[in-house]
């Protein structure tokens, strides 16, 4: 793989995992019913686009423009910022997608981004500055070309270790040490962050401390759901959107795998994680 990056998930287990989502979706729709899009703001994560079918968190570039164009015309976009802006303020706030990106693969300036501009989307970045420039990684040039067009960066760590397992001083220099380098390679300020892996063993509110006292002023967990009036900023939901997802995109962005958060806050040693 271009990327450098496995996926510790066996075919099995992956199988099972896309069966559970299309589980998911189809009781949310039994229950609900057709819901259209709820109240408040749904984070979108994506990893790659890439057609790779060894790695389940590689989205199809076909699939990615199909599932951009559903966004585009839902009129929900919205950038990061101003999303939780809204959130901070408008207890009524109307459905609100944010599309966000981690670890900042080569492949994003490639496939994603002319997708982006060609439909007018925000989108946020989240890369660890320790991997820019390794192979299949956005090289610093690269990324400020990004940045130039208008896409949001935010910190995924230093280089990508899980903040809740290292030592807290070593957190700490993760958090701060990211935040300094993007800010001083970049020109921007760096106010987001989103946790490498993001499952509720990878922080905890030690963590959340260090990261608010670092000056950011959100933190993204990989933990399923939309987010709502007026929510906990150090641990903000996402939807993670993987391979073959397109059959179920417009029932997920709709609410139906916001379930799953019961297995990513218990049973997160079933997740599929990059090594």
């Amino acid at each position: 793989m271009e990327s450098q990056l496995s996926v510790q998930a066996s075919a099995a287990k992956r199988k099972i995992k896309r069966i559970a989502r299309r589980l998911f979706c189809g009781v949310s729709r039994v229950v609900h019913g057709k819901r259209g899009l709820t109240r408040g703001v749904r984070i979108l994560t994506y990893h790659r686009v890439e057609d790779d079918p060894s790695d389940p968190f590689a989205v199809a570039p076909e699939d990615f423009r199909r599932e951009m164009e559903i966004i585009s015309k839902s009129r929900a976009a919205c950038a990061l910022g101003d999303a939780l802006d809204g959130l901070r303020v408008d207890r009524d706030l109307p459905p609100r997608i944010v599309t966000t990106f981690d670890d900042g693969t080569s492949d994003f300036l490639r496939a994603a981004l002319p997708v982006l501009r060609k439909l007018g989307l925000p989108a946020t970045l989240f890369v660890s500055p320790g991997r820019i420039g390794e192979s299949g990684y956005l090289t610093w040039p690269e990324l400020r070309e990004i940045t130039e067009q208008g896409v949001d960066v935010g910190s995924h760590g230093l280089d990508h270790q899980s903040l809740a397992r290292l030592p807290i001083a070593r957190a700490r220099g993760q958090i701060i040490d990211s935040k300094r380098i993007l800010e001083d390679r970049l020109g921007k300020p760096i106010t987001a962050i989103a946790y490498p892996y993001g499952t509720r063993s990878d922080f905890n509110n030690a963590v959340k401390e260090e990261i608010r006292t670092a000056g950011y002023l959100c933190a993204c967990t990989s933990i399923n759901g939309i987010n709502l009036p007026v929510p906990d900023f150090m641990e903000l939901r996402r939807t993670k959107i993987e391979q073959d997802d397109m059959e179920l995109f417009v029932g997920i962005v709709e609410g139906g795998i916001d379930g799953w958060a019961i297995i990513d806050r218990n049973l997160s040693m079933l997740q599929n994680r990059y090594e």
